[in-house]
């Protein structure tokens, strides 16, 4: 028997797909999806080239933000 490649054929053999390893960078770490639309997205990727940013630093500011403004 041939080992599945994809989610659906691991749930056609009745078995789980092989769980991938997280890069060094994500280990211990959590994801936090938002859901923005285009322009807000657009205006985001803008800022972080503007001021030589990632998406992901832009990201752990405003939680930061929030955490500061919200409590904990």
């Amino acid at each position: 028997m041939t080992t599945p490649h994809t989610f659906a054929e691991a749930m056609q053999a009745g078995t789980t797909p092989p769980k991938t390893q997280r890069p060094p960078s994500r280990r211990g770490t959590r994801g936090w999806v938002v859901y923005l639309d285009s322009d807000r997205h657009r205006r985001l990727k803008i800022a972080a080239v503007a001021h030589d940013r990632s998406l992901q630093s832009l990201g752990e500011e405003a939680a930061d933000f929030l955490l500061e403004r919200y409590g904990n």
